[in-house]
């Protein structure tokens, strides 16, 4: 087990295409709700990957704070979005086959990662969809450079949003980054938002090839730590 410490956001980053053994076994570690929930997908793959990827937060989890993954339990706010009583704070996301789940002690947390893939007019909707600051930035990197630009400011921009618990619903524009800044405050502007960019941590975060993550916290004196990569478990 290793031990959750205050300051820390811990990282962990795995895959969700795994043999059906392992599916098999994580499936047993899920709820009855869980499980329900799993069973409402009409694709196999789908369901594969939702099963995977709460076992593996559950595994993350665990291990984290001592407790049998199978006996953890989570509550559920109105949107239906997983919590625990008395923390820690996570969040999850996946993209394809690749799942990244973050834990901190407290606070709001968010976490995105995405793979790099070739996204039709690309530079039309950085334009339509990105702050002006963002889309000038993006504008300005060598056409070589774009895709990955593209894909750093959008991940930092979905954690942030995650972390304020409103996800893709509010404007894209409303708020700006740039992660070309420093690791630690690529937020540059948020006060529709009612925050203080000062108040945050929002950055990209190392990940396995091809892809891009990041998170953000509303703590700007914290560390970011890796658990590692395991394409199986934690």
């Amino acid at each position: 087990m290793k031990s959750l410490r205050d300051g820390i956001v811990y990282i962990w980053e795995g895959r969700l295409d795994v043999s059906p053994a392992w599916t098999a076994e994580a499936r047993r570690l899920l709820s009855s709700r869980e499980r329900a929930r799993a069973d409402r997908f009409v694709y196999d793959r789908h369901r594969r990957r939702y099963t995977v990827a709460q076992a593996h937060l559950r595994r993350v989890l665990g291990n984290l704070t001592g407790t049998d993954p199978a006996d953890i339990g989570f509550g559920h706010g109105e949107h239906g979005k997983p919590f625990l009583s008395g923390g820690p704070a996570f969040n999850q996301s996946h993209s394809s086959e690749r799942v990244m789940i973050g834990v901190v002690a407290d606070g709001r947390l968010g976490i995105d990662i995405e793979k790099r893939r070739t996204v039709r007019l690309m530079s039309e909707i950085a334009r339509k969809n990105l702050a002006p600051d963002e889309s000038e930035l993006f504008r300005r990197t060598p056409a070589p450079d774009r895709q990955r630009a593209f894909f750093r400011l959008w991940t930092c921009k979905e954690a942030f949003l995650k972390a304020l618990g409103v996800g893709l619903t509010a404007p894209l524009r409303s708020f700006s980054v740039d992660p070309s800044r420093n690791p630690r405050s690529a937020l540059v502007r948020a006060d529709a938002h009612g925050e203080d960019p000062a108040d945050w941590h929002v950055g990209n975060v190392p990940c396995s090839m091809g892809a891009e993550a990041a998170v953000a916290i509303d703590r700007p004196a914290i560390a970011v730590e890796r658990l590692g990569y395991d394409p199986a478990g934690p």
